[in-house]
């Protein structure tokens, strides 16, 4: 995620779809979008609101617990995305109640 094999300014969109928590440094890949996209392609992040579940790590290899939604604001902004969207999503009704984040951001 952090060095795709992918021509600079070359895609339209990049989906990271429950990806991130796994990325050794997630701010890294969020700018290794940036560098793949065009101008005014978008990416869009799906993945796990910042939880307590330990075992995440354990059961899913799992580098991070989550995003809280101010981290992946500033990620992108230091990414230097515009247009930035961040909600949850979704919550898990059984435990550990996982949250899902969406978020989004164009390049200009």
């Amino acid at each position: 995620m952090q060095n795709p094999p992918i021509e600079p300014g070359s895609i339209d969109l990049v989906i990271l779809s429950q990806a991130l928590h796994h990325a050794k440094i997630p701010a890294d890949a969020i700018a290794a979008a940036h560098k793949i996209l065009r101008p005014r392609g978008q990416i869009l992040i799906l993945d796990l609101l910042k939880h307590n579940f330990g075992k995440a790590r354990e059961l899913y290899g799992d580098r991070w617990p989550g995003f809280a939604e101010s981290d992946l604001q500033r990620w992108l902004e230091s990414a230097r995305f515009k247009k930035i969207e961040i909600s949850v999503v979704a919550r898990e009704e059984s435990p550990p109640h996982f949250q899902t984040i969406l978020a989004g951001g164009e390049k200009s």
